[in-house]
This record gives C-alpha cells, structure tokens and sequence, in this order.
C-alpha cells in the first residue's frame, strides 16, 4: 500500500489564502496518518540545508515521525510535468536537532534535464544504491530509501530550484505498509453550522465553546481557528474566541493538534448570518402624466412581512416571495407616497426570527412628461450623390422614451405642429428616405398610449455625407505557428480621413501622420478587415487568412501534442476539408477543423516517424456574403 503526502503549492492571488513565509527546520511541518495538506510555500527563508552542492530556494520543511519499522522511500513527482520544472531534497536524521543539524543522510540534486531524464520525477527507492546524487547531470533522481525504526523522526527538505508548481510525495517502504509509518492524526469531528440574525450584515460568533464538540479530549489536544485552509497549515492568524464575521456565509477551519505528536487534523464548518435586508421600493411609473394604477414593488429579504403605510395611513402587511418580491396595484390621480415602517421574518412556529426598523419610502408624482435628451441626429452615406437615403427612425425609440417609463408610444412627423396635433405621422419610420433636400428637420412625439393628451415633442436631423470608400492593400507578417499574427494596411487613398478595424472592433485612424497602421492577430482562421470615412461612410472590405497549423506532433499517448489539426478554423471554415498524404501521395486521412485531429495511424496502424504533407480545401466567405473557393498545401512531421 502507499500512502500519499500532497503538497499543493497554491495561486498566491487566490482569495482563500495568505502568503506564507518559507519555513525552517524549528517550523517543520510534521506528517500524520494519510493525510494531506496544501501550502503557498515560496521562497527560502534560513539557508540550513548541506550536501550535494546545493541551497534552498523554494524550500518546505517537513518532520515525520516513525511508529513502525522498515524501509521507507517515497516518489516525489511535480504538479507541472514540463521536465525543466526541477525538484531536490535532503533527508536528516534520525533524531536531529535542528539548532545542530549534522549532514544530510540523502540527498538528490540532479538536473532532469541535465541527467537527459524523460520525466522530472525524483525520491527514494529500492533499485538505487547510492546515497547522495547530484548537481547537474550527477545521478538519476534516485537515491536508496533509508532503514526507519519506531521512535525515530526524520527531517525531509524539498526545494524547487528551476519552474513552478506543487508536488505529490507517495510514501512507498515496508515501514509504509499497514498501518502506515507515521502516528494517526487526532480526531477532528465534523460540526453543524453556525448561524446568527443581523440586520448590519455583521454578526458575532462564540468560536470557544466549540473546540469540545471539535474534539472531546482538550488536556491533550488544543483546537485552534483559522480563516484559510492555508493559515490552518502554517498556524498563522489564528482568530479570537469572539469572532465577528460580514459575509452571509464564512469557512472557518479548525485544527487540531495533539500535544504529544505534534500532529493535526482540519475540519470545516461555516458561519452564516441570515441578513434582513432594508426595503426597496420601486414603481411602475413615477412620475405619471394622468390618473393610472401604479404597479408599486417591495423588495428585500426571502419571505420578509413588510409594514407600510400609505400618505400616513393605518399600518397593512404584504409579504415578500421566495425571491424576496412582492408587489400591488395602486390608483393614483393625485401625489401619493408609500412608506416602509418595519419588516420581520418568522420562524416556522411563526416566532419572529428577525426584524429591523425601516426608513425608507417613495413618493410618486402627477406632472407632465418630457423626451428623452440627446436624440440622434442621423448621418448616413449618399454614395451615388443623389440627394436621397434611407434611414431607421426608431433608433431614436429608446432615446425618447428615456424619461417615461412603460405604457407609452412614439410616432414621428415632418413638421413641429402636425407632431404636436398628432396628426400625419410617417408610416414607415423604420425606412424612412427624405422628402426634402439636406438636413431635413423631423419631429419625435412621445404620448401615453391610452391617455393620448399627455404627450411631448422635440426634434432631430437627418444628413449625409458623399465620400467615397477607401481603397488598401493588406500585407501579412509573422505567419509562424505560435505566433501573434500581424496585418499591416498600406497605400490607403480615397477622399477624406479613414479608419480601419479586424472585426468591427479597435478602430485605429490612418492620415498623413500615420500612412499605415497595423493589427496583431492572436490564432488562426479568416479575418475581415474594414475601412470606412471617419464619419461612417464609405466602406470597403478586405479578407485575410492564416492557416496555423503545428511543424510536428508526437501520438505517443502522453496527452501532450497527440493529435495534429489546423488552428483557427473551427468557427469561420468548420466544414473545410483537411486530406492528409505520406510523401509517395498516398491519402491517409481526412479530417474537419473542430475534430481532435489525425492520431497518427492508417486503418488502426500506427505510421511512422516522417514528413507528411497536407491539403486543405476551404472557402472564403466575403463581406458581401459571396464566397471563393481556397486551398493550402504543405507539410508537417510525425515524431515518435
């Protein structure tokens, strides 16, 4: 059997952790049972360890401590399988102390890559027989596992000299077989969790008074409180019996550590604040133009009563939903205001759980109405100079209706009186051609729908501009796999200032100052480039390609680089056809852009290592929706 000790090296921005100062021998971190644990280690703190021509640079202590005898080794095996990510290790003792540490009894510091491994694993075995190995290209990772005996303790040092990432150590030894090498960790019981009615969002909990049901044997054990699992780990901040906590729900970790071994246990429970939120109220409509029901809508907490009162009224009750809404229908004719005394929630037996004072209250008002400020003045393109174009009035829909709320309609008109008599208005304002040389004057009337006497009016332009499109040449760079592609817009002319964007996006100008301008590309696929006149008229397309594809793959069922595909086509070109040849012509396969890809076999044979060559077949959509069919050849490597 082997026992696994993880050591998760955790996102220093992560919101659940500190960072923690590296550790030292007085600090080690002592292994319990099967246990597991996760740190932010980094860094190394006192230089202690000796041997095998290296120091520590992101290095964690670790204390085991032997309850049965034999052999003990252990695989030390990186999170991050890149072989340049390189781990060493010390192991001290038996016994040391750390204020006199002698020399190491094991250590490893070879190089993965140095040594021409094929994996970055390191640890201590059977099959190796040497003591000590390292630095560089000195050894195999392995050295030979140690003799344990019950009573003895060992120091382990691991550091990570080159790269990122945590590590895994699975114990392997006779010691580590049955009940395990290392003393079983104290009891830890799962608790319920903590909960307290506010109506601030904050609340206090007595933390003390759980530590017996955590654990009943408190003269040999102490339980400690912590805010991350990190800070449990590396006994930092532990918090007070009284702790006040703002967040509705809030993870506290418990530890527990035994006296005598020196080892823990975590448990989690959380604390939660059932929160009472004030009142809010909202209105269908404020202000209205004319006597109407108003929808009035309280929100706040889950199931809530809420106490209102109407212009000082006597005191009714609604009750909120499950999604803390409730709402009513009030006629109004003259200015009302609604106001918010009080609300609870009531436990099942109907006892109040919670309840707060509220303050708050809306006052609706009877006035007139008004239209939306900043109406779009319309400009358009009159390529053909003929004094006409088509325009969408009711993009002004939205704007003009901005200061009304619903249950009110536009229309519009030519003139400021047929607009303000709402009489002659344009039938098809949503592809409406002027009537009269540019600017042409048009009137919006905002008016309720069923109370047509209360309205409002204001006016925009229309206007157009004649400038042509422009004309561009698109050159392509960096067209290497891997790397960020670039498109470069060259020799623009036309009339007037222009702009160009991959996308419709990131608009950029070209003028005299700037005569070209260019756009990095991150991946492959099709790219439509656009240049308009500065004011939105004129626009002329352009379509630009990449085909990325990788030189090499290696089907080798590592999971990294298995199977070979183009990049980039999926979305734009997903029904391209991908035919791949040996080097004699011969088709092996054909695949589509968003499949895995070729795995590097033919009828269920692997091929071998060689160059390979590929044809792809796709078609270019254009701007205008016309399409063009496109081919690409070339040629890849399969590497076993």
């Amino acid at each position: 059997m082997k026992y696994l000790f993880s050591l998760i090296i955790l996102i220093f921005c992560s919101a659940q952790l500190s960072a923690q100062q590296p550790n030292d021998c007085v600090n080690a971190i002592v292994i319990c049972g099967n246990s597991s644990f996760s740190s932010d280690a980094s860094g190394a703190g006192v230089q202690e360890v000796s041997g095998c021509a290296s120091e520590e640079h992101n290095s964690i202590w670790i204390r085991v401590d032997i309850v049965q005898n034999g052999t003990l080794g252990f695989d030390l095996i990186p999170d991050n399988a890149d072989i340049s990510v390189d781990y060493d290790f010390w192991i001290y003792g038996p016994n040391e102390d750390c204020s006199s540490l002698t020399s190491p009894i094991r250590c490893s510091t070879t190089n993965p890559i140095a040594a021409g491994q094929t994996n970055n694993h390191t640890g201590m075995g059977s099959v190796s027989s040497e003591a000590f190995e390292g630095p560089g290209a000195d050894g195999d990772s392995y050295v030979e596992w140690i003799n344990v005996l019950s009573g003895e303790s060992y120091y382990i040092v691991v550091d990570r000299p080159v790269g990122n990432g945590g590590f895994e150590l699975n114990w392997t030894g006779s010691a580590a077989q049955g009940t395990g090498a290392f003393p079983e960790p104290p009891t830890a019981n799962m608790i319920q969790d903590l909960e307290e009615c506010s109506d601030t969002g904050s609340a206090q909990f007595n933390l003390g008074n759980l530590r017996s049901s955590i654990n009943s044997d408190l003269s040999n054990n102490e339980v400690d409180f912590y805010e991350t699992l990190a800070n449990a780990t590396d006994n930092l901040n532990a918090l007070p019996n009284n702790y006040t906590s703002s967040q509705s729900v809030k993870t506290i970790y418990a530890k527990v550590t035994s006296n005598s071994t020196q080892c823990t246990n975590v448990t989690e429970f959380n604390l939660i604040i059932n929160q009472i939120d004030n009142i809010q109220i909202e209105a269908s409509e404020n202000p209205i133009c004319a006597p109407r029901d108003v929808e009035i809508q309280f929100s706040g907490s889950a199931n809530a009563i809420v106490e209102y009162e109407i212009d000082g009224g006597s005191t009714q009750q609604i009750q909120l939903n499950n999604s803390g809404i409730a709402t009513f229908n009030l006629f109004v004719d003259e200015e009302v205001t609604i106001s918010v005394s009080n609300t609870y929630v009531e436990n099942p037996d109907g006892s109040i759980q919670c309840s707060a004072a509220q303050n708050e209250s809306l006052t609706i008002l009877v006035e007139g109405i008004s239209v939306g400020e900043n109406l779009i003045d319309f400009y358009t393109c009159d390529g053909d100079q003929d004094g006409k174009a088509i325009f969408d009035l009711t993009e002004n829909d939205s704007i003009a209706l901005a200061n009304v709320s619903g249950g009110y309609q536009t229309s519009y008109h030519f003139t400021q009186a047929q607009a303000e008599n709402g009489i002659n208005a344009i039938t098809t304002p949503a592809n409406f051609e002027n009537t009269q040389n540019f600017p042409q004057e048009i009137w919006v009337r905002v008016e309720d729908e069923v109370f047509t006497n209360c309205y409002a009016v204001s006016s925009f332009e229309l206007d157009a501009y004649t400038d042509a499109p422009p004309s561009f040449e698109v050159e392509r760079s960096s067209l290497n796999f891997g790397e960020e592609h670039v498109i470069t817009i060259t020799n623009v002319s036309g009339i007037g200032t222009y702009e160009f964007s991959i996308g419709n996006g990131n608009w950029q100008l070209i003028d005299d100052a700037n005569p070209s301008i260019s756009f990095t590309i991150e991946g492959g696929g099709q790219f439509t480039v656009t240049g308009r006149h500065t004011e939105g008229c004129g626009i002329s397309f352009q379509t630009v390609t990449f085909i990325d594809y990788p030189k090499y793959f290696t089907p080798n069922q590592d999971g990294i680089n298995d199977y070979w595909n183009i990049v980039g086509f999926q979305q734009n070109n997903r029904n391209a056809e991908i035919l791949i040849f040996d080097r004699f012509g011969k088709l092996l396969k054909s695949i589509a852009p968003n499949s895995r890809g070729w795995d590097g076999t033919y009828h269920g044979k692997s091929m071998p290592s060689n160059d390979y060559w590929f044809l792809v077949k796709y078609v270019e959509i254009l701007p205008d929706g016309t399409t063009t069919n496109k081919s690409f050849k070339s040629n890849f490597s399969l590497i076993r």
